[in-house]
């Protein structure tokens, strides 16, 4: 036929970038849960906020851009990536976006290394930090004063190098002494395993608990955006997930969840003026430090003994049972005291053996208790005067409350529902769930 169809239009082939920067995207939301599980109580995660990454803590921020390095070496010398974040930087130096506190972490999900940006990771100081300056502008822009070698640079390199060796010396020592390069393995995921927040998972089950929490991470994040809040995600949040999916996944016979309880002013004053534990802590004369935690550790266990019983996770025969054993362990350090340190004053032997019991690791139905737990159940007994600590304690306390109110006769069991804080639940945290320690050490990229 003459009037042949015309052929169609060949499909124009999608881009082999696409799969990459979609990769580089999620990359992110494994770096969230990576610095989580590096993290402190107190510290937050944000995403596409202050950086591609940065944690939130105390002492500063961590700012950190993320590169895969799939097709190419982000960190050689000549790329423009690594320029173009070292100028993101140096811009957010100068306006004051990111200050002196701040430390920078450049992640690379491959092993790619550069001398530039490994010259930068070695910087120690103020001295090494203008030793570098000098070398890469005579690296990049030739010998001073005329720098011939500037003009020679390529378009796409020329400004963000530029913008960076022509920023102060006090901009670029701020930057370059605290800046560190991190490698992958090149499986980011898998990199995660490694963690110390991980050492509480089984080796079998780390990976489907991290699938859980990059799961988790992403709809927190994505719904934080959709909502038009900043992507930020706080220890506490991200903690009570972590031990959720311990206890669904790995460790539901061996851990109880552990959840922060808030102690107004109010009720701690009431509780130093008017509870006997604290006057059994007084006649062995701890100091106001000890009695404020003992107050702290006795509300949370008190709240999570009514949490741990209404949520079916420990039976109320299991308290008692857990009463007997913090019992014998008493009677047991007692004796040892009361043999061992017989020539001590009495209130030394009183302090030793409330130090001995705080140390104590006693299960509950056979599941590991968090660290607040034992100290604060020894605190319900000594307010009942079962136990003590002043050798002569039933004496030494009655003389301080000659007619102790009806309810501090009470001996434990479940918490009384009128109890104050008992409601008041907040985000989990994992008994030995996340080491304490830094984010980033400069002696080094992992």
């Amino acid at each position: 036929m003459k009037n042949a169809a015309k052929k169609s239009a060949p499909k124009k082939r999608r881009s082999n970038q696409v799969p990459g920067q979609f990769y580089g995207y999620s990359l992110q939301i494994t770096r969230v849960v990576a610095h989580f599980l590096r993290a402190r109580q107190g510290q937050s995660v944000s995403i596409e906020h202050l950086d591609d990454v940065a944690t939130h803590t105390d002492e500063g921020v961590i700012a950190e851009q993320d590169k895969s390095g799939l097709a190419h070496n982000p960190v050689a010398d000549r790329s423009p990536e690594l320029w173009k974040s070292l100028a993101n930087w140096v811009r957010s130096i100068r306006d004051g976006a990111l200050k002196s506190d701040t430390r920078f972490l450049f992640y690379v999900a491959q092993g790619h290394h550069g001398d530039v940006i490994d010259c930068i990771h070695a910087v120690k100081n103020k001295a090494d930090a203008d030793a570098v300056v000098l070398s890469l502008r005579s690296k990049f822009w030739g010998n001073p004063p005329k720098y011939a070698a500037k003009a020679n640079l390529p378009k796409g390199l020329a400004e963000h190098v530029n913008e960076v060796l022509s920023a102060s010396s006090e901009v670029l020592a701020l930057l370059f002494t605290n800046l560190s390069l991190e490698n992958g393995s090149g499986a980011p995921n898998d990199d995660l395993t490694a963690l110390p927040g991980m050492a509480a998972i089984s080796q079998e089950k780390k990976d489907e608990v991290l699938t859980l929490l990059l799961g988790w991470a992403k709809k927190v994040i994505d719904k934080r955006i959709e909502g038009g809040r900043a992507a930020v995600i706080t220890w506490d949040e991200f903690h009570r997930q972590f031990v959720s999916a311990a206890k669904k996944l790995d460790r539901a016979e061996n851990v109880l969840a552990a959840n922060p309880v808030e102690v107004t002013e109010a009720e701690l004053q009431k509780e130093l003026r008017d509870r006997t534990y604290v006057r059994q802590l007084e006649v062995v004369r701890c100091d106001d430090g000890e009695m404020v935690q003992a107050v702290n550790d006795y509300l949370r266990s008190v709240a999570h003994r009514t949490n741990w019983s209404e949520d079916g996770d420990v039976i109320e025969s299991s308290f008692g049972e857990f009463e007997d054993s913090i019992d014998r362990a008493w009677k047991s350090q007692k004796a040892v005291v009361d043999i061992e340190q017989k020539s001590l004053a009495e209130e030394e032997r009183g302090r030793l053996l409330y130090a001995k019991c705080q140390l104590l690791k006693v299960p509950l139905q056979g599941m590991d208790v968090p660290g607040f737990f034992v100290p604060g159940s020894f605190h319900t007994l000594a307010n009942s005067l079962r136990v003590g600590w002043h050798p002569r304690y039933r004496e030494t306390v009655a003389a301080l409350v000659p007619d102790l109110p009806e309810n501090e006769q009470e001996v434990t069991g479940v918490a009384p529902a009128a109890d104050p804080v008992r409601k008041r639940r907040h985000s989990t945290a994992p008994p030995s769930a996340v080491a304490g320690g830094e984010l980033v050490d400069k002696g080094g990229g992992e």
